[in-house]
């Protein structure tokens, strides 16, 4: 059967089952079609046990076909004196997941049977099922909202950097090609250009490439497959915000380091590489672009020099999107350096979170905090927000961080005005913590398994207040759950999860 047969009967068979509308079936399996079939033609060794292990490892696959290191080098980073809070700081705003949708119509039919609504092809909305001003819950953003959080951003002067972590195309992924997402990528960055002063840190988002989640760099693949298009495109459209020496690594795989103040590095990771749903992983899934390697030797330059390190990327890295032996090889990088590391910050899941990451060799011990940007996209039911962290300007500890948001119901509801942002918290004062250091968030995490109020809290910031996100409340299953999610560092390793939901059982 020939390829374009294949399709063909693929598109049929999800149109006929219902699984999506014509359109949306043709489109997904048009494009995702021949990177399936590059690999199949491509790669002897494809067994339907390693397709287990990398795209379904949450369906109890048993891990045995995917097995490779990363050289680590022995000991630790030089323990640091225990930080003193100096008198200054300095602001880095953090923002990610904008989903930004050129076809944002406001007024059309916000629940609709595809992936993504509010859709200008799609059929007008009528009383509560009709797309607000702004943005929709469970839909993508409005460029006028794009431009609202700019505004509103400059308010705050006293910010130095901003940290951007990734996805600017919305969720239309079945009518996707490499010339619209980089329109819809130039567009955005040309904006945030526009509208801050100061320097910006991308990382690249999983939708930016197309079709979504396929990252690939291999010179002996059809250009059509390839993911070159993109990182030419981000070396030219970062450039304003990076030095030369960034650019080597930005064109072979989306990842970069730069010392934007002496003492302090930034390293940018590209971690959709090891996204499970990304079929490239198919074909090679021995650390990607060979990033880990070089994760390492960049951190083992900063530890040399004395720096402290931010890690910037866009999917959590302890979750279960992520591919158990990547997860599991970063883990032991972070740990190795964890007192070079003083803070890690990701985007992908639309939510306010966080992953507390413990001593390999003391499970007990907090070591590191991997803080989530939350999103300004609504897809999944939260309210629109970012976040301002204070740093430390000697020790580059996070001090504490500020959460803005608006209500999106409010704000649709009276679209005339600019909607009401407004602080949600102070984490400090929220969770009533005396630093946000590793072992004091660590304690966190106990306090909310003795504590379910705390987890009660929680689950409010986690969806910003919203009504949708929230309405449901949060029962003993769903707190255990958040437990579990903050807990865990690498994606099947459960034993603090299993603690701290032992905890949670001696204070029912």
């Amino acid at each position: 059967m020939s390829d374009i047969n294949i399709k063909g009967e693929l598109q049929a068979i999800c149109s006929l089952l219902n699984i999506e509308t014509p359109r949306v079936c043709e489109g997904t399996i048009d494009s995702n079609a021949d990177i399936i079939l590059y690999i199949a033609d491509n790669n002897p060794d494809l067994n339907p046990a390693k397709f287990c292990d990398l795209m379904l490892q949450d369906n109890q696959c048993n891990f045995t076909n995917i097995e490779w290191t990363i050289g680590v080098p022995e000991g630790q980073s030089p323990l640091r004196p225990k930080p003193v809070e100096s008198a200054t700081t300095f602001k880095v705003l953090h923002v990610t997941d904008f989903h930004v949708d050129p076809m944002y119509t406001p007024n059309k039919v916000k629940t609709c049977n595809e992936p993504l609504c509010c859709q200008s092809d799609q059929e007008d909305g009528s009383g509560q099922n009709s797309c607000g001003y702004w943005a929709e819950y469970e839909n993508d953003v409005s460029e006028t909202l794009v431009d609202e959080f700019i505004r509103f951003a400059n308010t705050f002067e006293d910010v130095d950097f901003v940290y951007f972590t990734g996805d600017i195309v919305p969720h239309r992924m079945w009518s996707t090609t490499q010339e619209s997402n980089a329109a819809i990528i130039d567009k955005f960055l040309r904006k945030l250009k526009a509208g801050f002063s100061v320097p910006v840190f991308p990382t690249l988002g999983n939708h930016e490439a197309t079709p979504l989640n396929q990252y690939v760099l291999n010179s002996s693949i059809p250009s059509n497959l390839s993911t070159k298009w993109l990182f030419d495109l981000i070396e030219e459209e970062w450039s304003e915000w990076l030095p030369q020496s960034a650019m080597q690594t930005i064109a072979k795989g989306g990842f970069y380091t730069f010392s934007p103040i002496e003492g302090f590095r930034i390293i940018v990771i590209n971690s959709n590489v090891a996204y499970r749903a990304c079929w490239w992983l198919l074909q090679d899934d021995e650390d990607p672009f060979d990033q880990l390697a070089w994760l390492v030797e960049v951190l083992l330059e900063a530890e040399e020099n004395n720096e402290s390190v931010h890690i910037l990327g866009h999917i959590p890295t302890g979750s279960v999107d992520i591919i158990k032996v990547w997860s599991r090889e970063y883990n032991r990088i972070i740990n190795r350096f964890a007192n070079t590391i003083t803070g890690q910050f990701t985007g992908h899941v639309h939510v306010d979170t966080f992953q507390v990451r413990y001593n390999i060799s003391n499970p007990n011990q907090a070591i590191n905090v991997e803080w989530n940007g939350a999103s300004i996209v609504p897809y999944d039911k939260a309210n629109p927000s970012f976040k301002i962290y204070s740093i430390d300007k000697e020790t580059f500890n996070v001090i504490d961080i500020d959460q803005w948001t608006f209500n999106l119901t409010q704000a649709n509801e009276n679209s005339e005005l600019s909607p009401d942002w407004y602080k949600i918290y102070s984490f400090r004062e929220a969770f009533n913590v005396p630093t946000l250091l590793p072992e004091d968030i660590g304690k966190l995490l106990i306090n909310m398994a003795e504590d379910h109020n705390l987890l009660g809290e929680y689950h409010l910031y986690r969806f910003k207040n919203s009504d949708p996100g929230t309405g449901d409340g949060c029962d003993e299953i769903c707190q255990k759950n958040y437990l579990c999610e903050l807990s865990t560092s690498v994606y099947g390793d459960t034993s603090m999860c299993e603690y701290l939901k032992e905890v949670y059982d001696l204070n029912l």
